[in-house]
């Protein structure tokens, strides 16, 4: 999720920066995807499903997925980096195959 991406990023600056000085973003990372991982429609389940409850979670995390790949196209039509403009399209071409075969 991008969730991690920030967390993976502020964790290097908080590692190369100034002391301290990228502590606070690296704990606010660390939260925000812990909130997140908490979130009952994403819930591991604990033993197998029927197939109308896997279906439905299937859908629940389509629907994330396509969420997010929303939020990284937004990027890409904001970057001024064509390289960063290709990795999100890429990655939102990859989001989309997620979300097709979890469907």
């Amino acid at each position: 999720m991008g969730l991690e991406l920030i967390e993976r990023a502020t964790t290097v600056l908080a590692q190369t920066g100034p002391e301290d000085a990228y502590q606070t973003a690296l704990a606010e990372a660390s939260d925000a995807w812990w909130a997140l991982a908490e979130a009952p429609s994403l819930a591991w389940p604990e033993r197998s499903m029927p197939d109308t409850a896997a279906q439905e979670f299937a859908e629940a995390i389509a629907a994330l997925v396509m969420v997010v790949a929303e939020a990284i196209l937004n990027v890409a039509s904001k970057t001024t980096e064509p390289a960063d403009r290709v990795a999100c399209l890429r990655a939102v071409h990859h989001a989309g195959n997620v979300a097709a075969a979890l469907r």
